[in-house]
């Protein structure tokens, strides 16, 4: 099977799998908001933003090393995996009591404090599965069995949280759920590596220092990255209230609906951008250009249907009592695009570039995102009331990610952009800054002239010249049903 067909394969089943992992969470996406409402909705969108925060300390830049070294020699993972495990062991101990002191220390009531606690064990079980184990897993080629073990881990977390609502509803118990389906997974996950002999217990750590080596000048980037991402929660929870938490939380769930490809462009295509620069650079910064643009495509409807149906789907998922944060999703659209677009230059990043640069990418990023959050969201509330926290986050946030895309791209080895691609980014945010200054018309439209106002997108992508004739032509000639390949 050639490069193109095998990184094809791996992103339908990877697409298949969040597609229903997505398609199931939606069960629980639907009923917490109108069991809890914003306001217990909002101390658990705390809990996991700030565990989250917290252990983004935890893979200590390892899954750098991983990415970099596992696709040309798989059998090396037998050499560190022991390593690895009690490494990240002793860091989740120490993560954790630091977490606890920092909810102490700013006077958390116990509620809050046992939630973000228990939040805090599913996000360190989380990362380090997302970060190492089934890294390693894809990277040995086993994407259908990692696929088929998030939708199990999906269907226990969502069964029993189901469970949980319609008898004794509970965040606490609800947060335990997220953390013993996660412990499932990761149970099964080093059961299955002891099986295949990838865990050779020892007291010796020959790699040890070699992969700290490799992997430390990218630990403060992805710690960086991790804050970066959960800054809008924690300064939203430190400027409003619980309620404005609650309602952007809710938006943002949505948003990260959308980002279902981000995990599955990631692990099918890092792989593969590894081996092409250990090739050659000429090969990597060709293949960065053609996913970047094929990543843009892809966005394209995703951008317009959350533009044209963002309110329908917040209304369906949240229920009434999030009226205010309808809106938001609107504005956040074009930070959906931006995230997808920065997500891959910063994979890209971690294999062509040192860590260094990338931490203060991040650093000054999350400066900005700071400094502007801490100036727009009570300007939000003054003028937009309840919700506009949020819409003043969403555009906080906007700026930032493009701050962060265009200093990426310039400090990627090889130039990658292009007219075209400047040209394509801006067809892609022009229908989101149309959806949200025309919100109020676009919000009184039916559903039935909305679907063919989103119907556009096929032609609108082939008159701009978005997507060729010869992009498709591709596409088909790797299909697995085409014979004349």
């Amino acid at each position: 099977m050639n490069k193109e067909a095998s990184i094809l394969k791996n992103l339908s089943v990877m697409t298949l799998s969040v597609g229903v992992t997505q398609i199931i969470a939606l069960v629980l996406k639907m009923l917490m908001p109108r069991i809890f409402g914003p306001e217990k909705m909002g101390i658990f969108f705390f809990a996991e933003s700030f565990s989250s925060l917290f252990f983004a300390f935890l893979p200590l830049g390892l899954s750098t090393y991983i990415s970099r070294t596992l696709p040309p020699k798989p059998d090396h993972v037998k050499d560190i995996l022991w390593t690895v495990l009690w490494v990240q062991a002793v860091t989740a101990l120490i993560i954790g009591a630091a977490l606890y002191g920092a909810l102490v220390w700013q006077g958390r009531d116990h509620e809050t404090i046992m939630i973000t606690l228990i939040m805090g064990g599913y996000a360190a079980l989380f990362t380090f599965q997302k970060d190492i184990l089934q890294k390693i897993y894809v990277i040995l080629g086993e994407v259908v069995m990692i696929s088929r073990l998030n939708v199990l881990v999906k269907l226990i977390l969502v069964a029993g949280s189901v469970v949980i609502l319609f008898t004794a509803p509970s965040i606490a118990w609800i947060a335990a759920m997220h953390l013993i389906s996660e412990a499932f997974s990761f149970l099964y996950l080093l059961r299955l590596a002891n099986k295949s002999d990838f865990i050779r217990a020892t007291r010796k750590a020959p790699y040890l220092f070699p992969m700290l080596k490799v992997s430390l000048p990218f630990y403060l980037a992805g710690v960086l990255n991790g804050v970066y991402a959960q800054i809008d929660i924690f300064m939203l929870s430190q400027y409003a209230n619980k309620v404005e938490v609650g309602y952007f939380g809710s938006a943002f769930k949505i948003i990260g609906i959308c980002l279902f490809l981000i995990p599955v462009f990631q692990n099918a295509i890092t792989p593969a951008l590894s081996k092409a620069l250990a090739e050659n650079l000429d090969l990597f910064t060709a293949m960065v250009k053609d996913f970047m643009r094929t990543l843009m495509i892809a966005s394209l409807p995703l951008a317009v249907g959350l533009t044209l149906f963002g309110d329908v789907i917040s209304s369906i998922l949240n229920g009434p009592e999030f009226a205010p944060a309808y809106r938001t999703v609107a504005f956040l659209t074009p930070v959906l695009v931006m995230m997808y677009l920065n997500t891959f230059m910063g994979a890209s990043l971690y294999l062509a570039s040192s860590g260094k640069k990338l931490s203060i990418i991040f650093i000054t990023g999350g400066l900005l995102n700071l400094g502007l959050d801490y100036f727009l969201i009570p300007w939000g509330l003054t003028k937009y009331g309840p919700g506009g926290a949020g819409l003043a986050i969403s555009f906080a946030t906007f700026l930032c990610e493009l701050y962060v895309f265009c200093v990426m791209l310039y400090m990627l080895p090889q130039r990658v952009i292009s007219a075209r691609l400047v040209l394509n980014g801006l067809l892609i945010f022009l229908p989101c800054w149309l959806g949200i200054y025309y919100h109020d018309w676009v919000a009184s439209v039916s559903i039935p002239s909305r679907i063919g106002l989103f119907l556009l997108v096929v032609p609108y992508a082939f008159v701009t010249a978005m997507v060729t004739k010869a992009d498709v032509a591709r596409v088909l000639s790797v299909l697995p049903f085409n014979k004349s390949k």
